[in-house]
């Protein structure tokens, strides 16, 4: 397949807007339908952005459904949605794609575990099961238990590309089959370690900072240190299609309005904007 055709920044996007009516409208707006995908974990972001867009003198109606990201790439392919978000996009996928974000990839554990910091290398240990003691890393003494979500889900897939590389993840392994199902699991075992998007932490788990690399100083995942690209464990949030929008239509205006400064503040309250301040 073709590597994909990937825009870091279409600034023709960025500097459209709206092309709704400029007078008041005194009628009732025109409804515009839009079929969105998403993978579970940009569904939360969907749903932000699709809320807060407006475009006078029309009504957009938006019909999406979330999935995995195997899901969604068979169904954009089948031609049954023309675009999606995803936080996932491997380099052989065929597809158009433009940015609208940055999320955060959290590594949780129980709110008890007051482990400092990991950085990468010690979370790839931690994972493929080399490490079982959190003392063994400056931890307490606690037996870990890996949590991972299923094959499939995009934060994991974001997570192995980030961390694992081409090492595979514990048979031991806990699975948790949604982000609170993660949140949920990992709040409930001492020893517990998983991941989510930043946008899924609650107040029931710890976030540990994470550090690049031995020596670099560890840090949080927040919508400033991932729009500054500094947190490490960072993956973009792409809007995709078998083909780019239509310069005329709804989607291009949509597209377009998400990265520009209205959608980007949308975006930078839960997740790294495209330009951080």
């Amino acid at each position: 397949m073709k590597r994909a055709k990937c825009t870091l920044v279409i600034l023709s996007l960025a500097l459209a807007s709206c092309r709704g009516p400029a007078y008041a409208p005194t009628v009732t707006p025109q409804t515009v339908s839009v079929r969105l995908l998403s993978t579970t974990t940009a569904y939360p972001l969907l749903q932000d952005l699709t809320t807060a867009y407006h475009c006078p003198g029309v009504l957009l109606a938006v019909h999406s459904v979330a999935a995995n990201w195997e899901t969604v790439y068979s169904r954009l392919l089948a031609g049954e949605a023309p675009f999606a978000l995803t936080t996932f996009l491997p380099p052989n996928a065929n597809l158009w794609a433009a940015p609208i974000g940055q999320d955060g990839i959290a590594i949780i554990v129980h709110i008890d575990n007051m482990i400092p910091s990991l950085t990468a290398a010690d979370l790839r240990r931690v994972f493929q099961g080399q490490v079982t003691l959190w003392n063994e890393i400056g931890g307490p003494e606690l037996p870990i238990t890996v949590v991972s979500r299923e094959d499939g889900a995009d934060t994991r897939l974001v997570f192995e590309s980030l961390v694992m590389g081409q090492r595979r993840t514990t048979l031991s392994a806990r699975l948790a089959l949604s982000s609170q199902g993660m949140v949920d699991i990992v709040a409930s075992l001492p020893g517990a370690v998983g991941y989510v998007s930043m946008a899924k932490v609650d107040d029931r788990v710890r976030v540990v900072p994470v550090a690049a690399r031995q020596g670099e100083p560890p840090l949080l995942p927040s919508p400033e240190t991932v729009g500054a690209n500094v947190y490490p464990l960072r993956a973009p949030i792409f809007v995709v299609g078998p083909d780019p929008p239509d310069a005329e239509s709804a989607y291009w205006d949509l597209f377009a309005w998400m990265q520009s400064q209205g959608g980007q503040a949308v975006v930078g309250q839960r997740y790294g904007a495209l330009l951080s301040d």
